[in-house]
């Protein structure tokens, strides 16, 4: 496995960023066989029903594409020998990059099966409820004060669907005066959490929210207090809170 310096990422055609947060991070060159087996997980379970685009490098067309099964992987005809990149993404949310390169000599850094995790960033709770909030200019009567000193408000009347990201099913709610949302009797799954924009903080202003959630009985919290904040990419979205 090699590793491209971040220093040359921006020069380098065997090198694509990897985005963590908003920090470009260098690809690990994996060596594979050809008959490379692809897993795709979550939160350690294999997951189907996830797409998976195969670009060998330099060229715009995918080489091989495919939904991942019901043991997460997917098996297809032997790739050629040469680099490639791995795009695995599911309502739009993407996994890492995988860079690979296929070779057909034997080795210990050579492996026959790929683990990609998808969206293991996620939030997990046992209730989908929670307050929305954030900070806006204070009231002091000076502009640059009103934003050093901020006060915390709560949004009401905010729209917020949680859509099943492996079902059909759907929900829907409003935030109330109070800024508080509540989705009742969701069943332990996958979700997207989706709000539109527009609300205002000192941050600047809301784009639309989109937040995978995991709905787990076990889970040891049971609730999302959702921040209007930057997200340091430029924009202002809900975040949970940090303890």
């Amino acid at each position: 496995m090699r590793r491209v310096a971040l220093c040359c990422l921006v020069w380098s055609t065997l090198a694509v960023p990897r985005l963590f947060g908003c920090e470009a991070m260098p690809l690990e060159l994996h060596e594979v066989s050809s008959d490379v087996t692809l897993l795709v997980t979550h939160r350690g379970k294999p997951i189907p029903g996830i797409e998976i685009k195969i670009f060998r490098m330099k060229n715009a067309t995918p080489v091989f594409a495919a939904i991942t099964r019901e043991q997460g992987t997917v098996l297809h005809k032997p790739l050629a020998p040469g680099q490639y990149h791995v795009y695995v993404s599911h309502e739009g949310f993407d996994a890492p990059t995988e860079w690979i390169e296929v070779v057909t000599r034997a080795g210990k850094n050579v492996v026959a099966r790929l683990d990609i995790k998808w969206a293991d960033w996620s939030y997990e709770t046992s209730r989908v409820r929670g307050t929305l909030s954030g900070l806006i200019p204070g009231h002091t009567g000076n502009r640059l004060m009103d934003i050093v000193h901020p006060v915390k408000t709560v949004y009401p009347g905010v729209a917020m669907s949680l859509k099943g990201a492996f079902s059909s099913d759907e929900y829907q709610t409003i935030s109330d005066s109070s800024g508080e949302f509540v989705f009742p009797d969701v069943p332990p799954g996958v979700y997207v959490l989706s709000m539109a924009g527009g609300m205002e903080s000192v941050s600047g202003t809301a784009g639309p929210t989109r937040q995978v959630i995991d709905v787990t009985a076990s889970s040891s919290a049971a609730s999302l207090p959702l921040n209007l904040r930057d997200t340091g990419c430029g924009g202002t979205e809900f975040q949970v809170a940090e303890n």
